[in-house]
């Protein structure tokens, strides 16, 4: 009895520890940081948050040379949580600066080549931080952030593509719904002790899924999308590439000979209470925007999703969710990528990793889906919900351990003809798989 009354007591303890220790005692209101968004081969994009200054000096130069060149942002005020993103541009081409400002922040970045043939980058999505649970760990300790610091430390990675779940404002339990509580939520993911210099010159582009507002988004821009979308346009959006259209999410962006098309899962989707036929993922504009990429972009084309484009995650609660949901949308998109050279899908969400081809009905100009995440969270140990059932959605490679996963993605054009991709599955910071793609023109 002793023992078995002392066990519920440490669980109990263990349980609160967990849920609010962080949330009492980590609101981060002082937090001061920088970091770096979107960089091209001429300019990048800086964000900071500033909560002791409305007014701070930014200064950058060339990391070989010594004059500095300052400007100045206006307006840091509460209503964006303290936050300002500065675009620098006028930049040289394959060159390193260095920048700092007032406000005691300092870091570096490199612009790119400007005929870049072969670039690194990494994907994936989902953070949850003080898991897996340790009583003697920061409450902001986030593992995953520490795998990918290592790993960027070995290679030369061009810039980080993160998914969505940045943050979870609704796990373990949500501590309200207003627009504070959103942005204390990035407030503590910025100010976990996982995060290093390197990460924070690390270029990061962002979109947001569901957990940035709450489970399975689905109901277009009211109610909690509203409280919601604040947060995130000052603490990721304003650091991303430029929209293709005044007021959207969703954007385009290129690397070298590659070009990116970045979706919004979340906003113009509807429930599926919508019958399928009417049902989008996408919202009319949107959809038009991605398929006249499609039809016209002549760069090799990577189109990057939220949540997975293959239905063989079936056997979950929400596998609706996903493209599985969306099945009509789906297939209007895969025959104009069929009628591309091929199509390159990188997506997250699922906490797992899968490897996915979509064969063409010809028998050429194969699509292929790249899906991992989380990069630090849960993970189904006893669980497989990916299944191959139909041939549309070929299994190539599928993966469910792990509390960390990222895919590195190494693109080669340097054959003007083809596209090699070199893919690599990192594994609480393990490589355990490898696979290489090819597209022909």
């Amino acid at each position: 009895m002793t023992a078995s009354f002392v066990f519920n007591v440490l669980l109990l303890l263990g349980t609160w520890d967990f849920i609010w220790r962080g949330e009492i005692l980590y609101s981060s209101e002082s937090l001061s940081f920088s970091r770096v968004g979107y960089t091209d081969s001429s300019s990048t994009r800086i964000l900071l948050r500033s909560p002791n200054a409305e007014v701070v000096e930014v200064s950058w130069r060339n990391w070989e040379t010594s004059p500095w060149i300052s400007s100045v942002l206006t307006g840091i005020t509460a209503e964006e949580d303290f936050t300002a993103t500065i675009t620098i541009g006028d930049l040289v081409a394959d060159t390193k600066y260095e920048y700092m400002t007032n406000a005691s922040h300092r870091g570096s970045f490199q612009t790119l080549k400007s005929d870049q043939k072969v670039f690194t980058i990494i994907s994936s999505s989902c953070i949850k931080p003080f898991f897996p649970y340790n009583p003697l760990d920061h409450p902001l300790r986030i593992i995953g952030l520490e795998h990918l610091s290592k790993y960027a430390l070995r290679r030369s990675i061009d810039f980080m593509l993160f998914l969505g779940d940045f943050i979870y404002i609704d796990l373990p339990t949500n501590f309200g719904w207003t627009g504070d509580h959103y942005f204390k939520a990035y407030r503590q993911i910025y100010a976990s002790p996982s995060w290093t210099a390197e990460l924070f010159n690390l270029p990061f582009i962002h979109m947001y899924d569901d957990h940035e507002i709450i489970n399975d988004w689905a109901s277009n821009e009211t109610g909690l999308y509203k409280e919601a979308i604040q947060p995130f346009l000052a603490y990721h959006h304003h650091a991303n590439p430029t929209t293709i259209r005044e007021g959207a999410t969703h954007f385009v962006f290129s690397r070298g000979d590659v070009s990116f098309f970045v979706m919004d899962n979340r906003r113009y989707r509807s429930g599926l209470h919508v019958h399928e036929r009417e049902r989008t993922m996408l919202g009319r504009e949107q959809l038009d925007d991605l398929q006249q990429w499609l039809r016209t972009e002549k760069r090799w084309k990577v189109l990057v999703s939220g949540v997975p484009f293959t239905r063989n995650w079936r056997n979950c609660s929400d596998e609706g969710d996903s493209w599985g949901g969306y099945l009509v949308e789906r297939q209007s998109l895969l025959e104009t990528m069929w009628n591309t050279e091929g199509v390159i899908i990188v997506s997250g969400d699922r906490h797992e990793h899968a490897t996915t081809i979509f064969p063409s009905p010809q028998g050429k100009n194969n699509v292929i889906e790249f899906s991992t995440s989380p990069l630090s969270q849960f993970y189904q140990p006893f669980e497989r919900s990916y299944q191959q059932v139909e041939d549309t959605d070929v299994e190539i490679f599928s993966y469910s351990h792990g509390v960390s996963k990222f895919g590195v993605m190494t693109f080669n054009t340097t054959d003007p003809t083809s596209l090699t991709l070199e893919f690599d599955l990192i594994v609480n910071g393990v490589n355990i798989w490898q696979y290489n793609w090819r597209l022909n023109r």
